[in-house]
This record gives structure tokens, C-alpha cells and sequence, in this order.
């Protein structure tokens, strides 16, 4: 287990660092998001049990993310997203090793489009107002749970719904409204509920990620971003990186360590 966590995470920063310098390249800003974020402030590097990491992009950057990395980028790495096809069951891209780098390094896979390591998700602006915003996350909640429902099925695939929530998809499943759309409807809905409102926004966030609500914040949380030491590299994290953890993690993040320590490797998820 030890073995194949340290492989992996050098795997993800050697993706990660061939991403940056693309991004870079092409002056696309990004920041870690989640747990990334709370590796670097807490370890300099990966959070000791992690094994998948998260990158955000403002949605201008993001649309052109999606364009330039759809192409052959890489000799190790390549970009899954459902607009090209791919069945990856998520609204958002994926980052997955390639076949032939994953066999040679001898990893298992975690879904089955083989071993994902990096999500990249858009920030997006949502609702200035309250009201507008609770309207807002109703709209976009209702529409999560209808794309979710086809993934239940797939037994191979990264799973980010607690179980309770899983519950209540398998009720709505039962009663068959599945059967007048389909996933992919659904993703390009959400698609255009999260871009309706622009980054200029005094709140933003990275609404379609697993905390959801959590994941949306003022606008100067994130700001320009400042830089931090990541393993061997430089990464941004939002400007009030404290303010940004504390909301996702509570007011001590800093010296808790969680009970449930994520991981893709340990359980069910894993495809022998």
C-alpha cells in the first residue's frame, strides 16, 4: 500500500508538472482546489494518505483547458471528458495515466477508464444575492441528482456520494424518470446553468465539486492567487488559502487529521 501511494503521488506530481508548464505556456491561471490546497499549507507537498489531486480554472481558462488537452499532450498522461465521448460518468475532466505508462508501472486501475489521479474542475460565478444564490444551488442540486442516478450502476467508476446520498439517488432511480433523458443531457444543462453567471461575480466557486455549496466563496478568496512550495514545484492556492480551508474543513484543519482518510486505493472502487 505504502509502495504504490508513494508511485502514485510521484506519478501525479510529474502530471501536475507537465500541466503547470502547458498552462503557463498558454497564460492559463489555475489554483489547487481542496485537498491539493491543504497538502500545500499543511505538508509543502501531498497530504501523507492523498492519492488523487484537484486543479480549478476561471471558465474562460477552463473551456480552453479542455480544448488544448483533449489533444496527444503527453506520452504518459491524457484528459478524459464526457464532450469527447469518453464514458467518464462526471460532469467534470479527469486527468487518467495511460494504458501502457499504467501497465509498465504496475498499477492497478480505479475506475474503468483505467487510474484517474487528477480532477479539474471550473470556477464559476454564481448569484450575488442570498435568495439568488439558495435558487441557484436548488437548481443545480436537482439537476446533480438526475445526472447521478446512471452512475449507480456503474460499478467500476469513482464514486463521490456518501452513502446516505447514494440512498436517496437509488429511491429517485426507482421511480424511472431516468428513462426520459440521459446523462449526457443532464451534464450539458449543468454546463449551461454554470456559466451562466460571470466571473466578475462577488461570489464564485468551484460549485461541481463534491462539498458543493462549501466549494463557493467571495471573490477575493480566491483573488490572483499567491504561490507556494508543492513537493519539488511552485503551485497558486487562492490568496486567503485560510479562509478558504477553514470553510471546507473546519477552524482547525491545521491540527486535526480526519477519521476518514480518502483514498482510491482501499476500497471498492479498486478494479482487480
Amino acid at each position: 500500500m505504502t509502495d504504490d501511494l508513494e508511485k502514485i503521488q510521484a506519478i501525479e506530481l510529474e502530471a501536475l508538472t507537465e500541466i503547470i508548464e502547458i498552462l503557463e505556456k498558454n497564460n492559463l491561471k489555475y489554483y489547487l482546489r481542496g485537498g491539493s490546497v491543504m497538502g500545500t499549507v499543511k505538508y509543502s507537498g501531498f497530504i501523507p494518505w492523498d492519492d488523487d489531486m484537484d486543479i480549478s480554472l476561471p471558465r474562460t481558462d477552463y473551456e480552453k483547458f479542455i480544448r488544448i488537452f483533449s489533444n496527444d499532450w503527453s506520452d504518459k498522461f491524457w484528459l478524459a471528458s464526457y464532450r469527447n465521448g469518453d464514458a467518464i460518468h462526471a460532469y467534470f475532466p479527469r486527468v487518467l495515466i495511460k494504458e501502457s505508462y499504467r501497465i509498465k508501472q504496475n498499477l492497478p486501475r480505479n475506475n474503468h477508464l483505467g487510474f484517474s489521479i487528477i480532477d479539474v474542475l471550473p470556477i464559476d460565478g454564481v448569484p450575488t444575492t442570498k435568495l439568488g444564490r439558495n435558487l441557484f444551488f436548488m437548481h443545480v442540486a436537482f439537476l446533480r441528482a438526475l445526472g447521478a442516478i446512471w452512475t449507480l450502476d456503474v460499478k467500476d467508476t469513482i464514486m463521490i456520494h456518501k452513502p446516505g446520498r447514494q440512498r436517496i439517488l437509488h429511491m429517485i432511480k426507482s421511480l424511472g424518470i431516468q428513462r426520459f433523458y440521459s446523462q449526457e443531457n443532464i451534464y450539458k444543462k449543468l454546463e449551461k446553468l454554470y456559466s451562466k453567471h460571470s466571473m466578475n461575480s462577488s461570489w464564485i466557486g468551484t460549485i461541481t465539486g463534491s462539498m458543493f455549496t462549501k466549494e463557493v466563496f467571495r471573490y477575493e478568496v480566491f483573488g490572483q492567487g499567491v504561490m507556494k512550495k508543492f513537493e519539488n514545484i511552485n503551485v497558486r492556492i487562492p490568496s486567503q488559502y485560510d479562509k478558504y480551508l477553514k470553510q471546507l474543513y473546519g477552524q482547525n484543519y491545521a491540527n486535526e487529521v480526519p477519521d476518514d482518510k480518502k483514498s482510491h486505493l482501499i476500497d471498492k472502487r479498486i478494479v482487480k
